[in-house]
């Protein structure tokens, strides 16, 4: 499985057909994936678990949602006795990595996945040294760091203003909804089919939000309604302006730390710094955004178990992933011993929290929930926020609420 047969070979085939040259492929593009998805309705889980059956990769690639099907309905090969039999190396994986694969497979491993998606909180060492604020630690709670924010949106920039938090993608839902999911709050019930909403929890999580915006501590600009993208990218980011202390970004956002300057004449050179992303305090070693990417897994019915195992451990071996953490390409390398650091920079942080397992606001009931509930929640949602904030705009601004405890469930 693969984007297209192109993009397959550049990224593993070439080099994989260099140490086993008899070994030939054939790609199946994922683009039909999509196709079913409009022409059938179908959500794309349903259109993945078509495309498998029909299709039959040998090799299959997923994330955790699908792989976690996948499992339940038998369909996929053990790995435990190969890996054991080959003595193949699993002690360079992030800490829990392996382990959140294993959760998922009831205590066996049924793929591996060399990359891992990640979030952090970079910041600009610049604004805090010449401001005199101490800059963000590891494992801040979200009171926190919207406390540390609101320092920022206290001074006296001139013109513009002066923010302490943006994000990589602006948009106060998306924050909304990391806070929620740090804090384990889940937005339906057990069974998919009721809102769960209207709780003290959801409350400081939303006070928390709509407080950070209106003090100017979060720069969080109102999406176009006529967008065709819900989630706008930051093309005129603050962060790269010098205008925002803080930004929180996913792994690919060193390449832009690296390459903005050559292609935005507004950008400046940032003298950055990275940190953890906040934490809930009842469990400050594990982080939703921590996740494995894309798993590499093997069908149980697959009549090329062997050739397919040999890309497998490729894929994931030590010597791929030393090639990887050269070029910031995939996402983080889940094997943390060849990436320590980017351009003369610690990134420590990167693999300082581990997976936390059954996360997200949906809980085992996302299947049951029909796709079109997703994007609205999140227009209402975000439309909603934005509606509070012009409500009380003439009003005395509220502080963030101080009760930490109040905001756990």
């Amino acid at each position: 499985m693969s984007y297209s047969e192109a993009l397959f070979y550049e990224e593993y085939g070439n080099q994989f057909h260099i140490k086993y040259p008899n070994i030939q492929f054939e790609v199946v593009s994922i683009q039909e994936i999509y196709k079913d998805m409009d022409e059938l309705s179908l959500s794309y889980q349903e259109a993945f678990m078509r495309f498998v059956e029909k299709n039959k990769p040998d090799v299959i690639m997923c994330d955790y949602g699908q792989i976690e099907q996948l499992i339940q309905e038998d369909k996929l090969y053990n790995l435990d006795a190969i890996i054991a039999e080959e003595t193949f190396d699993l002690d360079g994986y992030l800490p829990g990595g392996i382990d959140v694969l294993r959760q998922t497979g009831g205590g066996s491993l049924y793929g591996l996945a060399p990359t891992l998606d990640t979030a952090a909180v970079f910041y600009n060492a610049e604004l805090f040294r010449d401001h005199h604020i101490e800059p963000p630690r590891n494992k801040m709670t979200w009171q926190e760091l919207l406390e540390l924010s609101e320092r920022f949106a206290a001074i006296d920039s001139g013109e513009e203003s002066l923010y302490g938090l943006s994000e990589q993608y602006a948009s106060p839902a998306m924050l909304f909804y990391e806070i929620a999911e740090t804090l384990s709050l889940r937005l339906v019930d057990a069974k998919g089919e009721k809102v769960i909403f209207n709780t003290d929890g959801w409350k400081e999580v939303l006070e928390m939000v709509s407080g950070a915006i209106r003090s100017h501590a979060l720069h969080a600009p109102t999406p176009k309604p006529d967008s065709d993208t819900p989630v706008p990218m930051l093309t005129d980011s603050p962060f790269f302006r010098g205008k925002a202390a803080m930004v929180i970004g996913n792994f690919f956002f060193f390449t832009d730390l690296r390459n903005r300057p050559q292609y935005d004449k507004d950008a400046q050179k940032i003298d950055w710094g990275v940190v953890t992303v906040p934490v809930d305090p009842q469990f400050p070693d594990v982080s939703p955004p921590i996740r494995p990417a894309t798993i590499f897994a093997i069908p149980a019915d697959s009549p090329n178990k062997r050739a397919a195992w040999e890309f497998v451990k490729h894929v994931n071996g030590p010597e791929k992933a030393k090639e990887e953490s050269r070029t910031l390409g995939r996402g983080l390398p889940a094997r943390s011993e060849f990436f320590t650091e980017v351009d003369g920079k610690n990134i420590e942080a990167l693999y300082m929290l581990k997976p936390k397992g059954k996360w997200g606001l949906w809980g085992e009931s996302e299947r049951d929930i029909p796709s079109s509930f997703f994007p609205s929640m999140y227009d209402l949602l975000e439309r909603e926020i934005m509606a509070s904030l012009t409500a009380r705009k003439r009003s005395k601004k509220r502080p963030l609420p101080s009760n930490a405890k109040a905001m756990r469930r």
